[in-house]
């Protein structure tokens, strides 16, 4: 469920949104990248058997493989780092931090602007206003406020709208 305001008591109501997403079962995993790490195989596998890989559209999967393929080379340069050490002899003989943290550092960067523009992290769901929920247990529950609904007589769906 969303933890935004209700419409009516936000003071900024342009913000639509996104609604409840709801988790298609069955949804086929597009192929890994065959230069990947076992690791980002497995994340890769992991995001599109979530809810959230059932919003995304076709034409967002080269944006999606640019971010498993950050997420590759993250981990690449961290065994690197871990390799080489995590200070450095620099030039002229002083020890210095290893250089490979600057590039880990904007990959990092990117790969965060990343998650936030797909709705990756809790606070951008937030932000996006996109909700979770069980596909069947959404249906059944929408079916139940329906038929409560055709249950009433007009007079007392008027009432409703009177009490408001």
């Amino acid at each position: 469920m969303s933890n935004k305001k209700p419409a009516e008591l936000r003071q900024r109501r342009n913000t639509a949104d996104v609604g409840v997403v709801l988790s298609v079962p069955g949804r086929m995993v597009p192929q890994a990248d065959v230069a990947w790490r076992e690791s980002t195989v497995e994340r890769w596998t992991f995001f599109w058997g979530s809810p959230l890989a059932s919003q995304v559209e076709p034409s967002d999967e080269g944006a999606f493989r640019r971010l498993f393929k950050l997420y590759d080379e993250l981990d690449r340069l961290w065994d690197a780092v871990e390799e080489t050490g995590r200070v450095v002899v620099g030039s002229q003989g002083q020890p210095r931090p290893n250089p490979l943290f600057k590039q880990i550092e904007t990959f990092q960067a990117e790969a965060r602007q990343m998650e936030d523009r797909f709705g990756l992290s809790p606070l951008s769901r937030l932000r996006l206003g996109i909700t979770f929920a069980d596909a069947q247990a959404s249906l059944d529950g929408l079916n139940a406020r329906l038929a409560a609904k055709m249950a009433q007589s007009d007079n007392d769906l008027w009432a409703d709208f009177d009490a408001e």
